[in-house]
């Protein structure tokens, strides 16, 4: 159930990124706005999730928040290159 909500909200994530992004970056697809929306996904666990857990703000509480708030940053920029070459594929395709 969790991973199914993950990739939902993943999906979410990147048709707000489309929608924001307009056709200019889909027809001309860059790789700096689709890390910053990346990064800025990032928030979402950082701030909302984490506390809802009670792991704290950005992984206050967990046996080692530096790694965990790492870990996160590091999936999240994934997560904006993914963007990227979906729509440098797209692009291609089209």
């Amino acid at each position: 159930m969790g991973w199914i909500t993950h990739y939902i909200i993943g999906i979410a994530f990147a048709t707000a990124f489309i929608a924001l992004a307009r056709t200019r970056w889909m027809e001309h697809p860059t790789l700096i706005p689709s890390l910053v929306f990346g990064l800025f996904t990032a928030s979402a666990p950082l701030f909302i999730m984490q506390p809802a857990f009670g792991l704290g703000v950005a992984a206050s509480k967990t046996p080692n928040p530096t790694r965990a708030r790492l870990r996160i940053l590091i999936n999240h920029i994934v997560f904006g290159f993914g963007l990227y070459i979906f729509g440098s594929l797209t692009c291609l395709l089209l």
